[in-house]
C-alpha cells in the first residue's frame, strides 16, 4: 500500500514511519527519543497492542501503587502513550472542526520526563522501539488479547467517529495484512513472548486476567514490587470492575477533571471489557480466514491464547 493512500493532514488520520503505520497523533520524533529514554529504576512500563485492555492495566497498576483507592491516583500520566502528543486537550468533534480546532503537538514525552515517581507509563510501540534500559532497570507488564476481540473493540472505538471512516471489511483486512495503526500484531505479541523469561518483564493474558482478577492482581502487584495485604487486594479487585471505572472517570469528568482526553465522549476508551466479542462480529467465512491466517503466523510459537 503506497503511503499516500492512507496519510492524510488530519490529526486523526494515520502515517507510516519505518514501515509502520501510526495515527498522526504519535510523533516521529518521540519514537525516535524513546530508544535513548533515561528509564527510572520504580517506572512501571504498560505495553500492549492497542485495544489489550489497556487503561484497565494502567487502572490495576495505579491502584496497587495506592492501595486500592482510587481517590489517591496522580493521573497526570494517564491520558497518553510515550509517543504521543499530550492528548489532554480539547479535540475536534466534526468534519468542520478538523480544520478550525488548534491541536496542541506538545510531545508527551516532556510530562513523563518531569512527572514524580513512581511513574506509570503507557506505549503500543513494538519492543525494539522501547529504551533500551528498560527490562534491567524498571519494570514492565505486558498485557495481551486474543486477536479476533483485539480487532472487533478496534472497529467499535473506531465507529464512534464519524470523520474516521472505517468498515468492518476494511479492519480485517488492514488487521490481517499487518497495516493496523502500531504494526503488525503477531510480531508485537511474539517479541515480548520471546523475552517472557526476563525478570523485570511480566506476561499478562487478557482472558486470564479476567477470569480470576484477584490472583492476576496479587502477581502483578507482587512483580512491581508492591505486595498487598488481603483487604488491599480486595480494593483494588473492587475498583477496577468496569463499572466501577466507569464510575470513577464520570465522577471526574462531572468535576471538571478529564482521565484520557477532552474527547473521551467522542472515542469511549472503556468498553465492555468482555472476551469473545468476536463471534458477535465474524461471520463463519471470515472466522475461517482469521484462523487460516493465525496458523501461518503464529506457526512455531506455543503462545497460549484463548478465544473464549
Amino acid at each position: 500500500m503506497a503511503e499516500d493512500a492512507r496519510s492524510k493532514p488530519g490529526i486523526f488520520f494515520d502515517h507510516c514511519y519505518k514501515g509502520i503505520w501510526y495515527p498522526n497523533i504519535v510523533l516521529d520524533s518521540s519514537i525516535e527519543a524513546l530508544r535513548s529514554f533515561e528509564v527510572r529504576s520504580d517506572d512501571v512500563w504498560v505495553v500492549t497492542f492497542p485495544k489489550s485492555g489497556t487503561h484497565w492495566m494502567i487502572e490495576i497498576v495505579s491502584l496497587i501503587l495506592n492501595d486500592g483507592y482510587p481517590g489517591k491516583i496522580n493521573r497526570t500520566l494517564h491520558s497518553s502513550a510515550a509517543e504521543m502528543i499530550n492528548m489532554d486537550q480539547t479535540f475536534p468533534r466534526t468534519l468542520d472542526e478538523l480544520d478550525t480546532v488548534r491541536m496542541d503537538m506538545t510531545p508527551f514525552l516532556n510530562t513523563i520526563e518531569k512527572a514524580p515517581s513512581p511513574r506509570v507509563i503507557l506505549t503500543h510501540l513494538g519492543l525494539n522501539c522501547l529504551p533500551k534500559e528498560l527490562m534491567k532497570k524498571a519494570k514492565a507488564v505486558y498485557l495481551v488479547r486474543n486477536p479476533k476481540d483485539v480487532m472487533t473493540s478496534w472497529y467499535n472505538f473506531l465507529s464512534h467517529a464519524d470523520f474516521m471512516p472505517m468498515t468492518w471489511e476494511k479492519n480485517l483486512q488492514q488487521f490481517l495484512a499487518g497495516e493496523m495503526i502500531w504494526g503488525s500484531w503477531p510480531e508485537h505479541v511474539k517479541a515480548f513472548w520471546d523475552i517472557r523469561e526476563e525478570e523485570n518483564l511480566l506476561f499478562v493474558h487478557y482472558e486470564d486476567l479476567l477470569k480470576d482478577p484477584t490472583s492476576g492482581i496479587a502477581a502483578i502487584a507482587e512483580h512491581i514490587g508492591r505486595p498487598l495485604s488481603k483487604e488491599a487486594l480486595q480494593r483494588v479487585v473492587e475498583s477496577s470492575t468496569m463499572s466501577e471505572m466507569k464510575a470513577t472517570y464520570r465522577k471526574m469528568a462531572e468535576s471538571g477533571l478529564f482521565y484520557l482526553t477532552k474527547a473521551s465522549g467522542l472515542l469511549p476508551f472503556l468498553n465492555k471489557g468482555q472476551a469473545a466479542q468476536w463471534k458477535s462480529r465474524f461471520t463463519v467465512a471470515e472466522n475461517e480466514i482469521f484462523d487460516e491466517w493465525y496458523r501461518r503466523e503464529m506457526a512455531g510459537t506455543n503462545i497460549p491464547i484463548s478465544f473464549e
